[in-house]
Parts: structure tokens; sequence; C-alpha cells
């Protein structure tokens, strides 16, 4: 399979809130079409892959396991999707345009994903 969603990301949140470190990517921050949310759960008795979490819009499903790697690039951010996830959603990677480089969003992507198996890399 060789799709992907592609958006215009204009919002860009990344918070801390009690055990959940959440970083959102919408094309819309009040009225959004096209979303990405990736979330993790401090939950110690589970792997640091099961406590992350990716929500899109075409599902309110919650998928786990569901990132293979994440690269930053310049104003892009492309995630590319385990193959279980791709096929549940048509599409294997996920290509999002940023309004400009981002810092704060590097630094909370390295945080979310200390200990997972999820490549992060970026130029």
């Amino acid at each position: 399979m060789n799709s992907m969603k592609s958006f215009y990301a204009n919002h860009i949140s990344c918070s801390q809130d009690d055990d959940v470190l959440s970083i959102g990517l919408a094309d819309d921050e009040f009225d959004p079409i096209d979303f990405v949310i990736l979330s993790r759960f401090a939950e110690p008795d589970r792997s640091a892959d099961q406590q992350i979490g990716l929500l899109v819009n075409e599902t309110d499903l919650e998928f786990q396991h569901a990132i293979t790697a994440i690269r930053l690039f310049g104003s892009q951010m492309v995630i590319h999707l385990t193959d279980t996830v791709a096929e549940e959603l048509d599409y294997d990677s996920i290509h999002i345009e940023l309004e400009a480089p981002h810092d704060h969003l590097y630094k909370s992507l390295k945080q979310m994903l200390i200990g997972s198996s999820i490549k992060l890399s970026s130029n």
C-alpha cells in the first residue's frame, strides 16, 4: 500500500495534563476537518508502545501500536503507520504541512517517544 493522508496544519497544540501528554495537529483550531492527535498515557504496567495512541478524524477509534516512525524536516511532518493500522485506515502514512519549523513540536515528540520503538528523525 502506498497511499497517504495529507493536510495543512495551521494549529499545533502540545500539552501535558496530569498523566497525559498530547500533541494535536489540525487544519483549524475550533472546527477541524483534518486532524491527528497523538497521546501518551503514563501507565507504568504497560510498554511505551502501548501507552502511545493515535486518533485521526476518519474514525472514533484510538489506535495503539499504530506508528513505526515520525520524520520532521523543515515544515513537513510524516507519520508512518504500522501495516495493521494502514489496512484499517486505507493509507500508510500521514503527511502534514506545518506553518513553520516547530521546535516545541520536536521536543514534545521526543518526550512522548522515550522508551518506545517509534523512530523519530529530523533535519
